[in-house]
This record gives C-alpha cells, structure tokens and sequence, in this order.
C-alpha cells in the first residue's frame, strides 16, 4: 500500500463550522491521508523558513483572508502544489477584477457598471433599475444592497470609494447555481437570499437539470480563473442564464457525494503532481 498523502488544509475558522472543508477532511482521513488543518488568522510563522509548509505534498485552501492568501503565496514561492492556486482566489476575490474578467470574455453576464455612488446615480440610465450594489471584496451575501431609482442610489450611504453596480433580476425565488470540481460540473437550485419564493408553490431546491449548455458555461467560468474548485452564481431571466458571479472552493450544496468527489479529486491532483 502506498504512503498517506500529506495534506494540509488551510481554512479560516468560520469555515471548520460548515460542510466545507470539514467534509473534506473527514473523508480524506477515512482514505487514510494524513491531514493537518491551518488557521492562518491563528499562526505565527518567520519569513524565510519555510518549515510550516515543507513536509506537505499539497495544500487545500478554504477562505479569502489576507492570511490564507499570504500562506498560498508563500507555499507556491516553495515549490508546493495548492488547490486553489493564489492568483485564482484573488481574481474572484476582486469582484471588480472579476466582472472585468467575465465582461471581456463572452460569458453572459447582468450590465455592470464600477465607480463611484455619485457618478453612477448620475450615469446609469433610469430604465436599468432596481439595481444591486456590491462591495468589492464581500463575500457570502454581506454588504449588498438593491436600489430602486437614481435617487435611491444618489442618497445612498456607501461606506467604500467605488461599489460594483449590476443589474437587478426579480426570480422566482431560486437561483440557479453551477458547481464545478475539475471538470466536472453540477446544476443545483438552491432559494435565493433576496427573493423570497413566489406563491408558495414547490420547494425547487436541489438538484437541477445539466444541460450541455449549463455545463460548458459552468468549464468555461472555472477555466477563465484557473479553478480547480468553484461555485458559479447564476440567474435565469427572459434572456437566458446569466453569470451574477463566480466563488473559489463552495459547500457544494445538494452535490450528490460530494465528499467523496473532492478528497477524490485532490488525492488524484496530488499524485499527478508528483509524478510530474
């Protein structure tokens, strides 16, 4: 029998409460790999040695802090496989870098507008709203906030320089969601945190038809950034699906074995880099 894979698991503590990564790891240590888990918000390290990260074959990171990003860098400044790479969280990190991103590379996406609160109530056509305002480095639905008018958004009190401002879609209530490990690709509706369900008719949440469509959209976000695990926030309006925003390394919600799928996934990167 082959010798244990020495994984380690970078993840913010907010996470270690959640499916994601603590299924991971449950089912890596089922496997028999030998995991240690990293909180990099509560760590000390010396630069220049690199010790903490030496005896590791691959490191899995969970979270956007400027820790966990920082221990990234520094593992892949040492030669070390990571899962997601650095520059692949920090380009979803940056929703403006983002929507750029999405924007110039014909993936269908809400109108967009960057900049600041008072030029943009003064330039946005009126016709666009309501209109949805995004901090640049939120995350899990924090600091948005809809508005319905050029006023509205005149008056608004943002708290940062700039806001992303995207075009506002009423739904059903669900959103539609894409998630990805490699290659492969799952639809999953899961009710959406603005729009409440319509009428009280069926629950829609889990899994959903992968149409080929969905499923080259859904390689085609991961491929843009360079995601080896991601999750692709979709809308589906009178126009078709439309890319509201892509996030690194998800719960993966209603995926079918989806601790399996991914200890599976990283065991199998993992061996392929060090064949290489």
């Amino acid at each position: 029998m082959s010798s244990p894979l020495r994984i380690g698991v970078l993840a913010e503590a907010r996470y270690l409460a959640q499916s994601q990564p603590t299924g991971l790891i449950v089912k890596l240590k089922e496997q028999g790999q030998d995991v240690t888990v990293i909180d990099p918000q509560q760590s000390f390290y010396t630069m220049g040695d690199d010790q903490w990260c030496a005896t590791f074959d691959v490191l899995v990171g969970r979270g956007r802090s400027w820790g966990l990003l920082g221990l990234l860098a520094w593992a892949e400044r040492s030669g070390k496989l990571t899962i997601n790479r650095q520059a692949a969280i920090s380009a979803v990190h940056n929703k403006a870098a983002m929507s750029i991103a999405l924007a110039g590379s014909g993936i269908p996406v809400p109108q967009t507008y960057f900049g600041n609160i008072a030029y943009l109530a003064q330039h946005i056509p009126a016709e666009a709203y309501p209109i949805i305002l995004k901090p640049i480095f939120g995350d899990n639905s924090r600091g948005l906030l809809v508005v319905s008018s050029p006023a509205e958004m005149a008056n608004t009190d943002w708290p940062e320089p700039v806001a992303l401002a995207q075009r506002y879609f009423q739904t059903d209530g669900y959103d539609l969601k894409l998630y990805g490990i490699g290659d492969d690709i799952w639809a999953v509706r899961k009710q959406s945190p603005f729009n409440q369900p319509v009428g009280g008719g069926e629950n829609k949440d889990g899994l959903a038809e992968l149409t080929p469509e969905l499923e080259d959209l859904g390689r085609r976000c991961g491929r843009l950034f360079g995601l080896d695990l991601f999750g692709v926030d979709c809308i589906e309006t009178a126009d078709g699906v439309l890319v509201i925003e892509i996030n690194d390394y998800p719960n993966y919600t209603n995926v079918p074995d989806a601790n399996t799928r991914l200890a599976d996934f990283v065991v199998r990167k993992t061996q392929e880099g060090n064949a290489q």
